[in-house]
């Protein structure tokens, strides 16, 4: 949902979750997820925000805010569980891997969308990762639980361990020589409550040592954070849940309909030669092949309840194109499986593709529930790291065949994750990411591929070249590029040696990308200082058909007392233009938002500072300012 870049609109889709929770007595829930999606290997990148900091905290601040909204009685609706408390950079992507980083690192890049959401929001509790941090297991972690988190970061409420994170001290990390002592020394860290769905629990041992002073009394207040979620969540004084209320706010027409919306608007088109919108002939839609292991399942995340193939709710792509473009203008061939080696359909998918005026191939990585019946097929979400960034199986193989026919293609990606464009997929004639769109994914594409919607995505993750060509977000630090000319030596041009002999250091679709059907244009844009750096750009829709456009404000200090990233988001925004619409955005920047953390305190320097406003993060689509802070 992030990819909609639409928090208004993000907002209502949580409004409803929030509703729909409440209406069947579910009032504390284990979201949001504010691990930052830095690493594109990690298999459980698609349940997060993204690769920015400040966006992640932005949208997890809102759901936040918006779950645990007060109702008539001053209770909040849905308490909430921010997590993992730090992660999203653990070593090769690999689910409870240990990662790097000093305090600087955690504060301003791991921690940051923690702090934010802390400090707007003050979510009810908060999730531990599995991850050891400098060698200290984040279930045992006392400097990063007492220190960072309750002295320096002032979260008051609960904190929880992840499932089964207890008794891993002793049975993985070794950091414990039994059940017992694990259970100890995560109560001395802070832990106050356990999550152990599937094994016996680690916390139920301190019933031994109940005699000792601290356990007692770490006990005690462990309790008491617990009961006061329970009564300012309603859980004592509410009444329980009706049938009536729970069939009238399950799956409401209104409900239903912001859940299209959000699926509209998280869909970015990555590329475009013109072929799309599509447009029809003699009244008639073109002859369309539909090819591909995802054209007709619904991949909706590995924890989502639907079925992927016997779906209670939802369509797949081919049944949504079947519906609008005709049944007899569409016909499927699945070409291969998402995973193996078997390639006896593909002959039959290049057959189809010779006989269509179009060949529509959704290519990706599945992710699914244990109970689903094409588990065994599943390649990303929680357990599944990706040594290779491309598509499993034979799927890259099925698209080379495909557009050697020379039949025009439009290629989708479905799955959470980013996926190597290389040169071949890049042959496509567009090409979109629908990510783990939702039930309505199918009747969104078709809308999109059809003009009925103006595609306004924008990616939240870049898109790598290669699975070596990392890291990949666009926000590195200067030290960590090795492009540009004269980089090494005056004169000579060493803007591919980050992976010789033909990849560049900045992905050619980074963060805050996404093409649209129409054109927006910006004005130069206008800054001044006063309370606060105020920054102006004027966005025009110079084209032909309404559209939404993403504007993005990024920065940075010239000089810093510290390694500072190239570019940082700081403010965006999402505007809607009809044809020759101009509309004046303003962003209002406090001069404290230009700090960071060091040594865990925030500092901002006095200086020059580099601005910049446009429609991604690249510099192509950019215009740049710059102010002096006194």
């Amino acid at each position: 949902m992030s990819a909609s870049w639409n928090v208004p609109l993000y907002e209502q889709a949580i409004s409803c979750i929030r509703d729909e929770h409440v209406s069947i007595g579910v009032r504390w829930v284990l979201s949001p997820e504010l691990d930052v999606g830095k690493e594109p290997r990690y298999g459980r990148v698609g349940e997060m925000y993204g690769e920015d900091p400040y966006l992640s905290g932005i949208f997890g601040t809102s759901y936040v805010k918006t779950m645990q909204e007060k109702d008539e009685n001053g209770y909040m609706k849905v308490a909430t569980t921010i997590k993992h408390f730090v992660y999203g950079l653990p070593k090769g992507g690999i689910n409870t891997a240990s990662q790097n980083g000093g305090v600087n690192h955690i504060f301003n890049d791991l921690a940051a969308p923690f702090i934010a959401t802390i400090r707007d929001a003050k979510p009810a509790s908060l999730m531990v990762s599995y991850a050891t941090i400098d060698r200290e297991p984040m279930s045992a972690n006392k400097f990063m639980i007492q220190t960072v988190l309750r002295e320096k970061i002032g979260f008051e409420g609960v904190v929880m361990s992840d499932a089964v994170a207890i008794l891993h001290l002793f049975t993985q990390s070794k950091v414990a020589t039994s059940i017992e002592d694990a259970g100890l020394r995560a109560l001395r860290a802070g832990l106050q409550l356990e999550l152990s769905p599937s094994q016996p629990a680690v916390f139920p041992t301190l019933l031994s040592s109940v005699n000792i002073t601290w356990v007692r009394e770490c006990i005690n207040e462990s309790v008491l954070k617990l009961l006061l979620v329970k009564f300012e969540s309603g859980t004592f004084d509410e009444a329980l849940p009706q049938l009536e209320d729970a069939r009238n706010t399950l799956r409401s027409d209104i409900h239903l309909d912001i859940n299209r919306n959000i699926s509209r608007e998280s869909i970015v088109l990555l590329q475009n030669d013109g072929i799309l919108p599509l447009r029809k002939k003699s009244g008639k839609w073109p002859r369309t092949a539909i090819i591909g292991p995802f054209a007709n399942i619904l991949n909706a995340g590995s924890y989502a309840p639907n079925n992927s193939t016997n779906r209670s709710f939802g369509k797949s792509f081919y049944q949504s194109a079947g519906a609008t473009l005709g049944s007899d203008a569409v016909q499927f061939v699945q070409g291969v499986s998402i995973v193996g080696d078997n390639t006896s359909e593909i002959e039959a998918a290049v057959r189809a593709a010779k006989s269509s005026e179009l060949v529509v191939l959704m290519l990706g990585s599945l992710s699914v529930n244990p109970v689903d019946p094409l588990f065994a097929q599943r390649t990303d979400g929680e357990f599944f790291a990706h040594a290779d960034l491309g598509f499993p199986g034979q799927q890259q193989n099925l698209l080379d065949q495909v557009l050697a026919t020379g039949v025009p293609t439009v290629l989708i990606l479905s799955g959470g994750q980013s996926f190597i464009l290389n040169d071949r997929t890049r042959q496509s004639n567009a090409i979109l990411h629908s990510f783990l769109g939702g039930e309505y994914t199918g009747d969104a594409l078709v809308e999109i591929l059809t003009g009925q919607v103006n595609p306004s995505g924008k990616l939240t993750i870049s898109m790598p070249q290669a699975s070596g060509a990392e890291p990949v977000y666009y926000d590195f630090l200067p030290s960590d590029n090795q492009g540009g000319p004269g980089s090494f030596i005056p004169g000579v041009d060493f803007s591919s040696a980050w992976q010789f002999p033909n990849l560049t250091r900045t992905p050619p679709l980074p963060f805050g990308f996404g093409m649209s059907y129409t054109n927006f244009n910006f004005s130069s844009p206008k800054i001044s200082s006063g309370d606060a750096i105020q920054v102006s750009v004027a966005v025009s829709n110079t084209g032909g058909m309404a559209g939404k456009e993403v504007v993005q404000l990024y920065f940075r200090p010239e000089y810093s007392m510290m390694e500072f990233p190239v570019k940082k988001l700081i403010r965006f925004t999402k505007v809607s233009l009809a044809p020759g619409d101009t509309q004046t955005v303003t962003f209002s920047v406090p001069t404290w938002d230009l700090g960071y953390y060091r040594n865990m305190e925030w500092q901002v320097d006095p200086g020059e500072y580099m601005f910049w406003v446009g429609s991604s993060s690249r510099d192509q689509d950019l215009m740049p300012l710059n102010i002096t802070i006194i």
